[in-house]
């Protein structure tokens, strides 16, 4: 009983594990143009089509650093919708991989200017962005990728199509217990305003 306990545990870990692979791929995959979104583009894409302001991007090829997340941040903020109106968005979140997680941290929650001897100050955490500050994803596979989490709604979404479900039973004819899981969902993006990426350089 013991031994079949600790089997079902993992069983639910194995489950939660899968799905946080899923949904990371949406960002590990988020440049390849064989996974397209409704657009005809992948999620971080140059030429994204619109109906009147052109190709929009949201997307960069630098690795991280302040000079580069400042330019993200001010891309962002210049987002506007198909009709090529501002939407006013606002970065909330920066998402990286373990390998960027000591930079992302001085970045963003350094007093002053990371990675200087003089006495600037910090102006992306001055000014009030990224107010949910940032984010370790140990399954992102690219080390030196970054990502910038806005608050533009409908951006990628987790549909939970069926909850978890778990059954124990027994079989009759062996005594032994049988253990299941279940769940369905899916994963994806409706607006690709909800992020900005970089593949690093």
């Amino acid at each position: 009983d013991t031994i079949s306990k600790i089997r079902a545990k993992e069983l639910g870990r194995a489950l939660g594990n899968t799905k946080q692979t899923r949904v990371a791929n949406l960002f590990n995959n988020g440049f390849n143009s064989s996974f397209p979104g409704g657009d005809g583009q992948q999620l971080f894409s140059s030429t994204h089509p619109t109906v009147q302001a052109g190709n929009l991007s949201n997307t960069a090829a630098a690795d991280i650093s302040e000079a580069q997340l400042e330019t993200g941040v001010i891309n962002v903020t210049l987002f506007v919708n198909d009709r090529n109106i501002l939407i006013n968005a606002q970065p909330t979140l920066l998402l990286v991989p373990p390998q960027n997680a000591f930079t992302a941290e001085r970045l963003l929650r350094s007093p002053g200017q990371a990675g200087t001897a003089n006495n600037a100050i910090n102006a992306l955490a001055s000014i009030g962005y990224f107010s949910k500050g940032w984010v370790l994803n140990r399954r992102l596979t690219d080390n030196d990728a970054w990502f910038i989490k806005t608050d533009v709604p409908n951006g990628t979404k987790l549909v939970e199509r069926t909850p978890l479900q778990s059954k124990v039973e027994g079989d009759f004819d062996t005594g032994n217990m049988r253990y299941k899981v279940r769940e369905r969902y899916t994963q994806g993006w409706t607006d690709w305003r909800g992020w900005y990426g970089s593949q690093g350089a």
